[in-house]
């Protein structure tokens, strides 16, 4: 049983301005019906904001200050669910990636960031990259093969 639903850059990303088309029918409709249990974590905001500014120095500049309002809104929804790699989460990063390690496995540091803020807040892990985080130990689910079941506890 996890406590909500912690959305990975990956998610975040695809369901961003002009990438409707490619959103499964249902997933929308899921997001909101779900959307006081779902949770971003700080890394995905790092990562989204880096991908802009790459977006913004390459030359696509409307694209990118399009991606900036969206985000500015999507911060400003999520401003409470926003979890940070705190000390207690930064612990939980640390064995998950010296198992990773000891498995011949060696993730980047925002996937296992990201593995551990899910872990430590005991969130399901909604990603379209299974393959990087299942090695981790992690649950995860990618929204966009098969919706989550509804099994958050209020506990």
């Amino acid at each position: 049983m996890h406590k909500g639903y912690l959305l990975d850059t990956s998610v975040v990303s695809a369901l961003a301005p002009g990438r409707e088309g490619f959103v499964p029918t249902g997933l929308m409709e899921w997001l909101q019906n779900n959307h006081t249990s779902l949770f971003l974590p700080s890394i995905a905001v790092a990562e989204m904001a880096q991908g802009i500014s790459k977006l913004r120095r390459s030359g696509g500049v409307a694209r990118a200050e399009s991606l900036e309002v969206w985000m500015d809104g999507l911060l400003a929804i999520y401003a409470d669910r926003i979890l940070p790699l705190d000390g207690a989460a930064a612990r939980v990063a640390g064995r998950i990636a010296d198992a990773a390690v000891a498995q011949g496995r060696h993730p980047g540091f925002a996937d296992v960031a990201i593995a551990a803020v899910a872990q430590h807040a005991q969130l399901l892990l909604l990603t379209r990259n299974l393959k990087h985080f299942e090695p981790l130990g992690l649950p995860c689910v990618d929204p966009f093969i098969a919706l989550p079941l509804a099994q958050v506890s209020s506990v």
